[in-house]
């Protein structure tokens, strides 16, 4: 999920309010929205990224043996 930040003047977003309002949405739905119909009719698209998914396998120790740990210190002779 990304987010988007708009800067723009009071009246701006006072129509945008008024805009989604009329809508029956939230301010950044209707911006959202907005900008998918604007895509539509100006033929503009994408290419969706697939997410590659991480398997990842996780050992988990309960007790004292989840805080315990072994090392070996190499002694010289």
């Amino acid at each position: 999920m990304k987010s988007l930040f708009i800067r723009c003047s009071e009246e701006t977003y006072e129509l945008a309010h008024a805009l989604a309002k009329k809508e029956s949405r939230s301010l950044n739905k209707q911006i959202i929205h907005m900008i998918h119909n604007e895509a539509d009719s100006k033929g503009v698209s994408v290419d969706k990224k697939v997410e590659p998914k991480i398997e990842e396998t996780v050992q988990i120790r309960t007790g004292l043996s989840g805080i315990v740990g072994t090392k070996t210190q190499g002694f010289v002779d």
